[in-house]
């Protein structure tokens, strides 16, 4: 009577006792068995399974329709046969609690704040409390516009030099090839410079923004560096916050250069 193996078998004194062929197929059984468990696998990530979704973390490629310039938003996996298709990505859309959701743009830079140390809205200071809840960048990046000439300089050529003017001329429109010239997607003027709350939350989400960014043409990863908000400290320092471990701080606008990465609104 053949001796049947298992995983307790004794491969000692008992082990001699077996045959090449029932070591043999046994070992072929747990081959076939790792490769079926696999294949199970894969295939729950190649349909989607309710319980990888969860990898997202909230966060989805996001692009206006090339039909009908609509916002539309899909998991990373689905997004490279849309490109293909001949979608553009606006960028990585990242849901969050009590906020409305932001738009994370696929390339960034580094650059300094601004030219000239001038205040525009000091309201938050070195309030930690304060930072931590301001998620006004929108309206902040516009103040800052403004004061453009004052913070940049009489040449609006050299404007995009400074964070928050780069983030506002920032555009993923393109031309959808029509008579009338339409435009799709968003454009310059739609982007902002993240305030130091909308930065926690990218920093909150890199992993999943990154995993978004890897299947964009174009696009390059979140940097585990400095980035510059529109959060200011005073007239010669802004908040910032690094994205290797979330440190935020202020530091200053003139002579320091650090990275920037835009975002907009989902609509």
């Amino acid at each position: 009577m053949a001796t049947e193996i298992t995983m307790e078998t004794d491969w000692g004194a008992k082990g001699a006792q077996l045959t090449g062929a029932q070591v043999q197929a046994f070992i072929k059984e747990q081959l076939k068995s790792l490769h079926e468990k696999d294949t199970s696998l894969q295939n729950q990530i190649n349909n989607s399974e309710p319980r990888l979704q969860a990898a997202t973390d909230g966060c989805f490629v996001t692009y206006h329709r090339k039909s009908d310039n609509w916002p539309l938003a899909v998991p990373y996996w689905k997004w490279p046969d849309l490109e293909k298709a001949g979608e553009k990505a606006d960028g990585v859309l990242v849901l969050i609690d009590g906020q409305a959701p932001i738009i994370v743009s696929p390339t960034g830079t580094q650059l300094k704040w601004s030219k000239n140390a001038v205040a525009v809205n000091t309201n938050v200071g070195s309030d930690y409390s304060k930072a931590y809840v301001d998620y006004t960048g929108k309206t902040r990046t516009a103040a800052i516009i403004a004061k453009g000439t004052e913070l940049f300089g009489d040449n609006k050529s050299e404007w995009n030099q400074y964070a928050p003017a780069w983030c506002n001329a920032y555009d993923r429109s393109y031309d959808k090839g029509d008579e009338a010239h339409t435009k799709i997607g968003i454009g310059a003027g739609q982007w902002w410079l993240p305030s130091i709350a909308e930065l926690i939350i990218i920093w909150k989400h890199k992993y999943a923004i990154n995993q978004c960014l890897s299947v964009i043409s174009g696009a390059s990863p979140l940097v585990e560096s400095w980035h510059w908000s529109s959060t200011e400290y005073s007239a010669t320092n802004a908040w910032g916050l690094t994205l290797s471990d979330g440190l935020t701080g202020w530091t200053a606008k003139v002579s320091n250069s650090t990275y920037v990465r835009a975002v907009a609104a989902f609509h």
